[in-house]
Formats: structure tokens, C-alpha cells, sequence
């Protein structure tokens, strides 16, 4: 079980790099990569024989039905539930880590939650400016990381070799110390990175 999401360094820009895809038929252009989609899409795609990660939005309004959600998309067919908050507080983030961590149990599933400990964050905080994973969206469109980080994107998906090799990922690092101020300033036990970087990207667009 991976309740807590966490990059350490690598060694190498390609060495070890995640990759997601919200559409399977990008599947076969990076083999490996991780099929993730929302939860009214997990039956149909379990059906078809994928290894499926479900994708559930955390906000206020249903980190009281997050178990329920959880055991729907279980029951569906997903081998994986991934949690990513969305304007939740502090306490709402324990809350919901302690319901993954009977999903995990009880439902015998993987669960990743995309939070951090504010310990980590502090201790090392240096790993963290990363630009993996790399997601590849329903268009083919390779954005670094998460989903609202359209402004770094790569670029469409053709030839991965040459796509990465033709990207400069430099700005993603400089994105990520920048967001690094504030996630450090948030003083919870659990912090939300990727929703630091995607505030910290969307301040930066509307600044230029």
C-alpha cells in the first residue's frame, strides 16, 4: 500500500520516470505507462482487460462518501485507487488517509493517496523538484507531473524519444522550488504537493 505519494531523486532525466495515460490507446506507444481514469470509466475499460488505476477528485463535499466511492470503484473492476485533494483542509487530509488505510485493508487494493508528509517535504525538500511523472492526456498532449501543468507541456505525443529529447524540463524545476515556498509555509501534518504546484503554475501564467 502507498498511502503517502512520494518522488525520490533520480538519478537521470528518462531513468525510473513515471508515466500516466488517460486513454488506452496510448498505451502501446509507452509501454509500462499507468492506465488512470475517472471512476464512470473504470467498468468499461476493466471489462476490455486493462490494469486499471481509478482516479478519485477529493474536495469538501465528499471526503465523507470517500469510502464508498472507493469500494464502488473496487467493485468496478480498478486494481488501484489514487486520491487527489482538491481545496480540503487539514484535518479532512488525515481523515481521508485513514479511510485509504481501511480501503487498503479491506478491500485488499492498492491505494495511493497524492499527499506528503510535511516531515518529508521538510527533511528533504530538494527531492521535490522533480518533473515526473509525465502524463499523457485523452489528446496526446505530455504534460509533466499533474493535470494543470498544460503551460509545460511537451508537446504531443509522436515519437517519445525524440519528445523528451527535445524538451528542456528546466522550468518545471524552477516551477517546483517556487511552489516549494509555500508547501513549506503549510504547517498540516499531511501537505498536498501537486496542488501547490498546480496554484503556484496557474499565480505564475496570470503574473507574466
Amino acid at each position: 500500500m502507498t498511502l503517502l505519494r512520494y518522488f525520490p531523486a533520480a538519478s537521470g532525466l528518462c531513468e525510473g520516470m513515471g508515466v500516466e495515460v488517460c486513454d488506452p490507446r496510448w498505451l502501446a506507444a509507452v509501454p509500462g505507462a499507468e492506465l488512470v481514469v475517472a471512476l464512470d470509466e473504470v467498468s468499461a475499460h476493466a471489462a476490455a482487460g486493462h490494469r486499471v488505476t481509478v482516479l478519485i477528485d477529493l474536495v469538501p463535499d465528499n471526503v465523507a462518501v470517500l469510502r464508498g466511492l472507493a469500494a464502488e470503484a473496487v467493485g468496478e473492476g480498478a486494481r488501484k485507487v489514487r486520491v487527489r485533494p482538491h481545496g480540503v483542509d487539514r484535518v479532512d487530509l488525515v481523515h481521508a488517509a485513514v479511510e485509504l488505510g481501511r480501503v487498503a485493508e479491506d478491500d485488499a487494493v492498492e491505494v495511493q493517496f497524492d499527499v506528503t508528509s510535511a516531515a518529508l517535504l521538510r527533511a528533504d525538500p530538494s527531492a521535490f523538484v522533480r518533473v515526473d511523472p509525465l502524463v499523457v492526456t485523452a489528446d496526446g498532449t505530455v504534460v509533466p507531473i499533474c493535470a494543470g501543468l498544460e503551460g509545460f507541456a511537451l508537446g504531443r505525443l509522436g515519437s517519445w524519444e525524440e519528445l523528451l529529447e527535445g524538451w528542456d524540463p528546466e522550468p518545471v524545476r524552477d516551477l517546483c522550488r517556487v511552489a516549494l515556498t509555500r508547501a513549506l509555509a503549510d504547517t498540516g501534518p499531511l501537505v498536498s504537493w501537486y496542488e501547490h504546484l498546480t496554484r503556484t503554475a496557474a499565480e505564475m501564467r496570470s503574473g507574466c
